[in-house]
């Protein structure tokens, strides 16, 4: 390849098998090392989140958010998997911000936006045996980008 500045590139990991994948991903970091701008379009949103630093997400061929990864996953949602002591009840969901809740059992998933303060005080009022809270997968924000627009 010459030293292109720029690399326009869609679906480009269609038909690679895993091994060529990371090898392909290998050179585009080279070259973006290099000065190279790596444009890509996907809709395999873990290769992405692995190559890319800032994503646009659009829609009906509009940007309807452009953003760092890191941003992205940041000021939006949490992801936050409870373990419980006792029966769930699923009414104790209804706090504003807290979507996609799925219960299993004593346990429960769902996708949290806003202050932070409010969702603590609402799981201090539970017989809690194990919280975890993290970033959503780049999917997840891609998806609720979209349900946002609708």
């Amino acid at each position: 390849m010459h030293k292109p500045k720029l690399i326009i590139l869609d679906e480009p990991t269609g038909g690679l098998d895993p091994l060529m994948q990371q090898t392909f991903f290998k050179l585009l970091r080279e070259e973006n090392e290099k000065g190279a701008t790596v444009f890509m379009s996907s809709h395999i949103l873990s290769e992405v989140e692995k190559l890319c630093d800032r994503v646009a997400i659009i829609k009906e061929g509009k940007t309807i958010a452009l953003e760092s990864i890191m941003t992205l996953k940041e000021k939006n949602h949490k992801r936050v998997h409870l373990e419980l002591n006792t029966g769930i009840d699923a009414g104790v969901f209804k706090l504003s911000g807290i979507t996609d809740v799925e219960i299993d059992g004593k346990s429960c998933s769902f996708l949290y936006a806003g202050n932070i303060n409010g969702l603590m005080k609402l799981l201090s009022t539970m017989d809690l045996k194990n919280v975890s809270l993290g970033e959503p997968e780049l999917e997840e924000i891609f998806y609720h980008y979209y349900e946002k627009e609708e």
